[in-house]
């Protein structure tokens, strides 16, 4: 995957309302030593986190020993429950979770021996993400997340949504940095 990718508003009014009646339908349950983390995974690329709580949504990367991605699905969404710690609870996402917080498709683009690239789209922020992976310093693989914030491609750090009820969205905030500039940009979608 290029260092550009293409912006994709058209995909960004559906993502409120999905993403709203997901958030305020499901309480996660406990469920033991999930994520079952690899070597070479990184835990934690980018997450979610909503107004209603302090708990979020990971997407962890699962790579070989070159920090190469395994597997076309490779990107893993997991709960971590903030609100209850220490210690931080980790569990499988539900299945109406998957409706808000699930990853509408993903692929391998590229591996090689210093690591690979991944493209993947959520459900309901959908703009393309691109994933570069590779080692890093003391030997840890490394994955960063870029897509395109406020008209730049950025590397992206997380998505905040603000509820306005149970079942509906107020906005969404993308948060990253610009991978010119290294500056903070949001770009903030409403429904």
């Amino acid at each position: 995957m290029g260092g550009r990718l293409a912006n994709s508003r058209s995909h960004q009014a559906p993502a409120a309302g999905a993403i709203g009646l997901a958030l305020g339908l499901v309480a996660p349950s406990a469920a033991a030593a999930y994520p079952s983390f690899g070597p070479n995974d990184v835990a934690t690329v980018f997450f979610i986190n909503k107004s209603d709580d302090k708990n979020r949504v990971d997407y962890w990367i699962r790579l070989d020993d070159r920090c190469a991605p395994t597997v076309d699905d490779a990107v893993v969404p997991y709960w971590r429950e903030f609100e209850k710690a220490p210690p931080v609870i980790t569990h499988s996402i539900g299945m109406l979770d998957k409706m808000a917080y699930g990853i509408a498709s993903q692929r391998v683009v590229r591996r090689d021996q210093n690591g690979g690239d991944h493209f993947m789209r959520l459900k309901q922020v959908g703009r393309p993400i691109g994933i570069a992976t590779r080692r890093g310093e003391g030997g840890r693989c490394i994955a960063t997340a870029r897509t395109t914030i406020a008209g730049v491609t950025a590397e992206l750090s997380s998505i905040y949504v603000k509820l306005n009820g149970p079942l509906s969205v107020a906005y969404i905030d993308i948060k990253g940095r610009d991978m010119r500039t290294g500056k903070a940009v949001v770009e903030r979608l409403k429904p």
